[in-house]
């Protein structure tokens, strides 16, 4: 009778192992797996959301340059996010992402008539916008904001257009200048930053302008101005490489139409 307790007993021990072996592991692979899965849909869902954000801000930038009202608009970013509770499941810490303008750099124009960017916009000075996001799970392309065009790039340079104006027209003889005057400190987090942009007086056109050459800061390489697919540039105008983050524009041929679009970032233009 003892003996038949024991192995009952026994047996009961060896069932309880089996049991919480099962759920140890099932535990482990959960958390190993299904939860990095669902974070990694919730990091694509906000980096959506994101792009959402730096659409809406291009849009107001391109609109303020266009505009003569001088309005200030504040254009909201959510920079990072944090991950739903689960009970009893392991989350890893909120993902921050960052904001902040790139390098200062100036437009330049090179006319046979002598005429520069300064004359033709009452200043030269310019700079872009980068958003980037630091998940833990998935990595995800920057977002970048100048000269008109927004567009992501990945870790490994790689690029894609997500928004654009067309800067040179050959077939009206227009060039499109657009300018981010200011700088904004980069800031990093998880909450929604307010981003201030201000317009001016409106675009500035100045006709009969004799141009031979537009050099800008660019974060974007020549190789993807180049590039067709982009459709960035006319097929007779071509990008090169003018050091010291610049891309110097060349092929015009007679007068053009200049407009520059002049907004501040933090500030008056």
């Amino acid at each position: 009778m003892g003996s038949a307790s024991g192995d009952r007993g026994q047996a009961n021990l060896v069932g309880f192992i089996l049991v919480f072996g099962f759920l140890l592991i099932s535990y482990s692979l959960f958390q190993a797996y299904v939860i990095p899965n669902q974070n990694a849909e919730i990091e694509y869902q906000h980096y959506q959301e994101v792009r959402d954000d730096m659409t809406e801000l291009y849009s107001e930038i391109v609109t303020l340059g266009n505009s003569s009202s001088g309005r200030q608009v504040l254009v909201p970013v959510t920079l990072g996010m944090d991950y739903p509770p689960r009970l009893l499941f392991f989350n890893p810490p909120p993902a921050s992402g960052s904001i902040g303008s790139t390098g200062q750099g100036t437009i330049a124009i090179d006319a046979t008539d002598g005429t520069t960017a300064a004359d033709l916009c009452g200043g030269n000075a310019t700079t872009g916008l980068v958003y980037s996001p630091g998940y833990h799970v998935t990595t995800q392309p920057d977002v970048r904001y100048d000269n008109g065009l927004l567009y992501v790039e990945t870790a490994g340079g790689e690029y894609a257009m997500l928004e654009r104006r067309q800067i040179v027209d050959e077939s009206s003889k227009e060039i499109q200048l657009y300018r981010l005057v200011g700088q904004l400190g980069t800031r990093s987090g998880v909450d929604t930053l307010p981003i201030e942009i201000t317009g001016g007086a409106g675009p500035v056109v100045t006709t009969d302008v004799p141009v031979t050459s537009v050099t800008v800061r660019s974060d974007l390489p020549k190789d993807e101005w180049n590039d067709p697919d982009n459709d960035v540039l006319p097929s007779n105008i071509n990008a090169s490489d003018a050091g010291d983050g610049r891309v110097q524009l060349q092929g015009f041929s007679g007068d053009y139409t200049v407009s520059c679009h002049s907004v501040g970032l933090g500030q008056r233009p």
